[in-house]
């Protein structure tokens, strides 16, 4: 069983004039775009084919960023990196991958959802 979690971050700046009822319609939207159906199964495919070089690109990177954060837990294990240098490159590393993965909802549900 796969679970995926989406986490929207909205930033209310003081210029900001939207009613939340309308914030409440646009997040129910991308809940229900992600609600696994024929539609959406089928919606997926075609966002697969129509950018199939993105996809490509986003699958080898994040496969990339996983193989390294496998890396560096093993780097820490063997004691050859600190605990602060570790810190610090697995937070760059799970940044890059929240940052892809994004990427990867936003190409699904065609919208451009940020962080």
């Amino acid at each position: 069983m796969c679970t995926h979690v989406l986490v929207l971050v909205l930033d209310k700046g003081e210029d900001d004039t939207r009613d939340p009822s309308e914030i409440r319609k646009a997040l129910d939207d991308v809940v229900r775009k992600l609600e696994p159906d024929d539609e959406s199964s089928g919606s997926w495919g075609h966002s697969v084919q129509s950018h199939r070089e993105r996809w490509e690109y986003l699958k080898r990177e994040i496969g990339r960023r996983q193989k390294a954060l496998k890396e560096l837990v093993m780097q820490k294990r063997a004691g050859t990196i600190g605990p602060d240098e570790f810190e610090r490159r697995y937070r760059e590393l799970q940044d890059e991958l929240t940052e892809l993965e994004f990427e990867v909802y936003n190409l699904r549900l065609g919208t451009s959802v940020r962080l």
